[in-house]
């Protein structure tokens, strides 16, 4: 389909961009690192990914991973920079608890663990994340085949008729579905769903993120 064709010839241009940057993220294995990754996904839903980016190198800079930073402290820094900061504030706060005993469950350092067993278990256990934020902070630390449907990404799979249900409310088994959906496009055109993923976010941004 022409489409098609235009979209592989279109991501061919950014192929190097794209791979180099998911190497990047399989080679991130240091525990602090790993952490700032998790609050960072809890900070960007409905909200500016750079903004947030900010916040986390504020909190890197104080050293919240091995401090006792106070709530009001957190919320101060996420004020202007994430939406719903109060809730945000709570989950960064008693996040590191429920993150020690993610990483003793799981292998973050050779990710040697299935991704989809983690991914469930960050969504029963993380307050504030869901599958989406879940795939996207799997994804930022080297593991693979996840979909991070937020809305660009269910816009370019509804123009490529990829999707065609309503996809406004996602239940957990419609992001099955979808996700399905996006693994199956991937494997018909011949290029990974991670690589996908960030292409069509340098499609519509201008540029490689994350």
């Amino acid at each position: 389909m022409k489409k098609y064709f235009e979209l592989v010839s279109n991501y061919e241009k950014v192929d190097g961009v794209i791979s180099a940057r998911l190497s990047d993220f399989s080679k991130i294995r240091n525990k602090e690192d790993v952490f700032y990754e998790l609050c960072f996904c809890l900070l960007t839903p409905q909200s500016n990914a750079k903004k947030c980016d900010d916040a986390i190198s504020i909190l890197k800079r104080k050293n919240l991973y091995n401090s006792n930073m106070g709530l009001n402290e957190i919320k101060n820094i996420l004020r202007t920079r994430t939406r719903f900061h109060n809730n945000k504030a709570k989950y960064v706060k008693n996040l590191r608890e429920v993150f020690e005993k993610m990483w003793d469950e799981f292998d973050f350092v050779n990710k040697s663990s299935n991704s989809v067993e983690i991914r469930e278990w960050i969504v029963k256990n993380v307050k504030g994340i869901g599958l989406k934020e879940a795939s996207h902070f799997l994804r930022n630390v080297g593991f693979r085949n996840l979909a991070i449907l937020d809305r660009h990404i269910l816009r370019n799979l509804g123009r490529l008729g990829a999707i065609n249900e309503d996809f406004k409310g996602l239940t957990k088994n419609k992001y099955f579905i979808i996700e399905k959906n996006f693994i199956n496009l991937s494997k018909k055109i011949g290029i990974e769903m991670d690589n996908l993923d960030l292409y069509f976010w340098y499609s519509e941004t201008g540029e490689v993120f994350k």
